[in-house]
């Protein structure tokens, strides 16, 4: 089974379906025109508009990456973010697979009721589709909201990280086995400690190593440095995390975080901002 991209909106109507203001605002790219659309109020007929390729309005944008429309849209009425196209695709599928992680990101926090396990006329998820194009920040932030890693496809019966390792997508396997490895966001919102627990048996293990020889100093010198990539509970690595805590004192934010003893977790599904907001009265 290949992969490829959809093709992009012919922008013609659906067969006696004339596309109104409010979807050309969309595929145009142009939040001035669309902030006024919604302020006069749309309709449902309006809303769910799709053209020859069966897309909306918000999947046309998803598509090409357009986020200021993707963020106005989230406060439309009558928007279904579930719609499906002809093949299937969904608005989060077409931003996934496109590597699109903003508009990914704003779908996953301010779209009540998006379906992360919709599948699309082959049987893939919107997390399966991104691991095959290897779009490796689009796969982390579906997993930390929720999308389901052990998930098959009806065909092959593979995983999104079968899918990714079958078709090369060596980022996406990476990643994936990194959120594995360390499966819970540390935002140390409550429980700021600016001591590091391993830094003792480092030092200790540091100071136990025999000495370099002449022949590995003269090695060290002579060796052209090439850049790394972070290690994984390093010195960088936690120095990182204390200084971009929610708590710590060289970060100061204007608010508080809804759910500061709920991180985000691999495989726990994370609620958006609708749905957070819906129990408080914010009038």
């Amino acid at each position: 089974m290949s992969e490829a991209l959809s093709a992009p909106s012919d922008e013609a109507a659906a067969p006696g379906c004339r596309l109104g203001p409010l979807y050309w605002a969309c595929v145009h790219n142009d939040p001035t025109q669309l902030q006024a659309i919604l302020d006069g109020g749309v309709s449902p007929e309006e809303t769910t508009q799709v053209d020859g390729n069966g897309r909306t309005g918000l999947m046309v944008a998803c598509y090409h990456g357009f986020r200021s429309v993707v963020a106005l849209l989230s406060r439309c009425p009558f928007l279904d973010v579930n719609q499906q196209d002809k093949g299937g695709d969904t608005a989060l599928m077409l931003a996934a697979q496109a590597g699109h992680v903003a508009l990914v990101g704003l779908l996953l926090n301010y779209y009540a009721g998006l379906d992360l396990e919709r599948r699309d006329q082959r049987g893939l998820t919107a997390l399966m589709k991104a691991a095959m194009r290897n779009r490796p920040e689009c796969v982390a932030a579906l997993l930390m909201a929720g999308a389901d890693l052990t998930a098959v496809d009806p065909v092959r019966g593979k995983t999104a990280l079968e899918w990714a390792v079958l078709t090369d997508s060596f980022d996406a396997v990476w990643k994936i086995r990194q959120l594995l490895r360390r499966p819970q966001v540390e935002q140390l919102s409550q429980h700021y400690d600016p001591e590091w627990p391993a830094l003792p048996g480092l030092v200790a293990q540091a100071q136990a190593q025999a000495t370099p020889s002449l022949r590995e100093r003269l090695q060290t010198t002579l060796s052209l440095p090439f850049a790394q990539s972070l290690q994984e509970g390093g010195v960088l690595d936690h120095f990182v995390t204390l200084t971009t805590s929610l708590a710590s004192p060289f970060l100061t934010t204007a608010c508080h975080t809804l759910c500061p003893e709920s991180p985000p977790a691999l495989g726990t599904r994370s609620k958006s901002v609708p749905e957070l907001l819906d129990p408080v009265d914010i009038h």
